[in-house]
């Protein structure tokens, strides 16, 4: 409806209103007119400014703020527009909130597509290799090569290898799938790490002497109690372990310290290892991330790049996190906090002392 006819209905209305109000009170009919014409004509005029200045002016602002989104302007950028809003200032700002969270939205819509089209890419090279080494040996010893004894175990030996591989990938994106969607339930309980350690670190000398790896545990202190699920604890005291021995030099050293503070344990992994640079550390605990160029070159030992990935995703499920600091060519030392008492658990994340290379 036009802003001039509306005014002119709306001043009518207020103008008879007056009129027979005052017209009941007993004044003269022909005053009774005089102020007809004068309070419509009043009327009038204020009813016009105010349609004109507050709400016409606001409607055609917001107009053109929805034009802009629809013409897919970002809310950043129409912020800085001068829309001089009064009655509608509202509006305009939860017009903006819900534009910003469909922003966000599609950012997440964008950011989880690349993902997935980058994860199938990943685990596609991922199956690829131990897929594709198996089954060459596999057609090699059918077309012929089955009858060499000593070539028929080789390539019956790489072929398990590939396949073992395989498996433990297979394993590993499916654990890794169901701690990020919540699907593994956390065990916890009170029991002391040092056993623990002490446990895992027999495991590897065996792996650690074909290196001339040494691995050994600070002896302070005796004991230490957590509170956290056993096995998922040791899980990730195995992956970090092997990735220092995995990616230390010959004859290098992994020492493993446990220093505890008044509610927190803190467990320290470091290594004499070939470090990793500056620029790779934020993007380690990728899954399929490996510094390749630097690491690989110096262990011919596969490794399929989830480790990591699991052990930032058990320990967030601690309520705790890992770090890690480098240095190229000095070693690598990884760390994280456990809670002493379950009450505290759900606490304040520990903060991390400065790290020492070996």
């Amino acid at each position: 409806m036009n802003k001039t006819f509306l005014a002119l209905i709306i001043s009518l209305i207020a103008s008879i209103a007056i009129a027979f109000l005052m017209y009941s009170a007993g004044v003269e009919p022909s005053l009774v007119k005089v102020l007809f014409v004068v309070s419509t004509t009043a009327n009038f005029f204020v009813i016009w400014i105010f349609l004109e200045f507050v709400i016409y002016r606001d409607l055609v602002s917001l107009t053109e703020l929805l034009l802009s989104f629809l013409k897919g302007d970002k809310s950043k950028d129409l912020k800085t527009k001068s829309l001089n809003l009064k009655v509608s200032k509202k509006i305009h700002e939860n017009l903006c909130v819900l534009q910003k969270r469909k922003e966000n939205e599609i950012a997440q819509l964008i950011e989880r597509a690349n993902f997935r089209s980058q994860f199938i890419a990943d685990i596609s090279h991922e199956l690829k290799t131990p897929i594709f080494t198996a089954q060459g040996y596999i057609h090699t010893l059918l077309d012929g090569a089955m009858e060499d004894e000593e070539v028929r175990y080789k390539f019956l030996q790489k072929s398990a290898r590939s396949l073992d591989f395989l498996d433990k990938l297979v394993r590993d994106l499916l654990e890794l799938s169901q701690i990020e969607t919540g699907n593994i339930v956390l065990m916890c309980d009170h029991f002391d790490i040092i056993p623990l350690v002490d446990e895992i670190i027999e495991d590897f000398e065996q792996q650690a002497d074909k290196t001339e790896v040494s691995i050994k545990r600070s002896k302070k202190p005796p004991e230490s109690i957590v509170y956290a699920d056993y096995v998922r604890i040791r899980q990730v005291m195995q992956n970090l372990i092997s990735n220092a021995i995995k990616y230390n030099i010959e004859g290098g050293k992994i020492r493993i310290k446990i220093i505890e503070s008044i509610d927190n344990v803190e467990i320290r992994v470091a290594d004499t290892g070939i470090g990793i640079p500056a620029p790779d550390l934020p993007k380690i605990f990728t899954r399929f991330y490996r510094v390749d160029k630097s690491r690989t070159k110096i262990r011919k030992k596969t490794s399929n790049g989830l480790g990591l990935a699991i052990v930032k995703h058990l320990l967030d499920s601690h309520n705790s996190s890992i770090q890690v600091k480098s240095k190229v060519g000095k070693g690598s030392v990884f760390s994280f906090s456990l809670q002493k008492d379950k009450l505290k658990l759900d606490g304040k994340r520990p903060q991390i002392e400065a790290l020492d290379i070996i």
